[in-house]
């Protein structure tokens, strides 16, 4: 199909009203397609969108990404001041005191930038004493940090594995663990969400491969659960693989005092790799692996993500050095967190909506269309309630979400306020009846495939 055509096709389907997707323009790629044209056809559709209100993406935050914000949003005259519910700044330390004073002071001292890669001249004094507190955070011996969590997980992965070996990933793995298995050249195989028996399988019919690397979240970011990393800790170990384990989500979360997923499930010092990131929780920016010495000090040296990047700045690292101590010092952060968590979790299930099973600061609200969707997201941005929505193919077709993000900083009045409105616009988008959310999903239809085409 020519490209005139694939654009002509978008033109009719956003005037008849037909559902148009990103998957569209992707299609269209693999039609034969070329980049030019396929960004046109993309055009096409935001310039649609964004004439309907419908293109939330880039708002501005005029203020710290906290429980509230000044937000601008170019398409519309003034500002908002909106509740926020899409920072994964899960304990409110991107704008705490200390952490700002923090990278104050180590601007002033060290600069604002790292000016090398860390294995020449990247390396600052903020630097070591970061990786010496993640080391000592996660209960291993050793840390490195990366420049971000994406990063991380690409550098790491791609480092650990290469032609004679198999990455084994969740179905719902991040997309920076699928890149890292794809930069690695391994084999690439993939287990049934949170299914320790059918991993048991896959590595089983692996037994082969040199290096057996397993890979999992410890929350997953669009279904906000946790991998049951006890279990999955022995079939790991049965086999004499490799279990690595993304943090980015449940660092400063899950465990005692925050620690991690291996923490909530009491098996601090037994996982081969954790990976994290500095972003969340931390309220910095960048990303790190923490584990046994002699596995850390290689990826250190062979991590293409680290040694061709810069080094996160010294301002990133003394911040998060902060970050660390407060949440040792003032543990009650973590616990208002999961008090948000257990009240919304509690109220969204009561008023009816289809939301993960358990309590977490990620809730998927499952709406099922993008028109929904769309109406849900526009009309809670009016309300003030600023929420991410995940569009397919993000997600699979019928289980499109509002992702709802919980910090400890947000009071009960400001959660209250947005059931409210959340409940409100499920009604004016025909999402409820009086019995409640006419929702119904078929299993396992939360959430994506992985991209490409892979067999255990």
């Amino acid at each position: 199909m020519s490209a005139a055509l694939h654009i002509a096709e978008a033109e009719e389907s956003l005037e008849t009203s037909k559902e148009y997707s990103l998957v569209d323009v992707l299609r269209a790629r693999e039609d034969g397609v070329d980049f030019r044209a396929a960004a046109g056809m993309f055009a096409v559709a935001v310039e649609h969108f964004e004439t309907k209100g419908h293109n939330l993406y880039r708002r501005m935050l005029l203020q710290p990404s906290d429980a509230e914000a000044l937000v601008d949003y170019p398409r519309e005259a003034g500002e908002r001041r909106m509740i926020i519910l899409a920072s994964n700044n899960y304990l409110g330390l991107a704008s705490h005191p200390k952490v700002i004073d923090a990278a104050c002071r180590a601007a002033v001292m060290y600069g604002t930038g790292a000016g090398s890669s860390p294995l020449l001249v990247g390396t600052f004094p903020t630097t070591r004493k970061l990786e010496a507190k993640l080391a000592s955070f996660k209960g291993t011996q050793e840390a490195c940090v990366f420049a971000t969590g994406y990063s991380a997980n690409v550098g790491v992965i791609s480092a650990v594995c290469g032609k004679n070996d198999v990455v084994i990933l969740d179905r719902l793995a991040h997309a920076s663990m699928v890149d890292g298995a794809k930069l690695s050249g391994a084999q690439i195989k993939v287990f049934r969400h949170n299914d320790v028996k059918h991993l048991d399988g896959v590595l089983r019919r692996n037994r082969s491969a040199n290096t057996k690397l397993v890979a999992v979240e410890g929350i997953y970011s669009m279904d906000g659960d946790a991998a049951p990393l006890d279990e999955i800790l022995k079939v790991v170990r049965k086999h004499d693989a490799l279990l690595l384990v993304d943090e980015a989500h449940s660092t400063g979360v899950l465990g005692s005092g925050g620690r991690g997923a291996a923490a909530h499930f009491g098996i601090e010092g037994q996982i081969d790799l954790h990976v994290g990131t500095l972003s969340k929780a931390l309220g910095a920016c960048g990303g790190f692996v923490a584990g046994k010495s002699d596995l850390v000090t290689y990826i250190r040296y062979l991590a293409r993500s680290g040694m061709f990047s810069t080094a996160p700045s010294p301002m990133v690292t003394a911040a998060a050095v902060a970050a660390l101590e407060v949440i040792e010092d003032e543990p009650w952060r973590v616990e208002r967190l999961w008090d948000n968590c257990r009240f919304m979790h509690g109220e969204l299930a009561r008023m009816g909506f289809t939301i993960n099973e358990a309590p977490s600061p990620i809730i998927p609200v499952i709406v099922g269309s993008m028109s929904i969707l769309r109406q849900m997201t526009l009309e809670l941005h009016q309300a003030n309630i600023c929420v991410n929505s995940v569009p397919f193919p993000v997600v699979t077709r019928g289980s499109e979400r509002l992702r709802i993000s919980l910090i400890a900083n947000h009071t009960r009045n400001q959660l209250v306020e947005a059931l409210r409105c959340i409940e409100q616009a499920a009604y004016n988008a025909g999402l409820f009846s009086q019995n409640g959310c006419d929702l119904c999903l078929p299993e396992g239809s939360h959430t994506a495939e992985p991209p490409g085409v892979w067999k255990a």
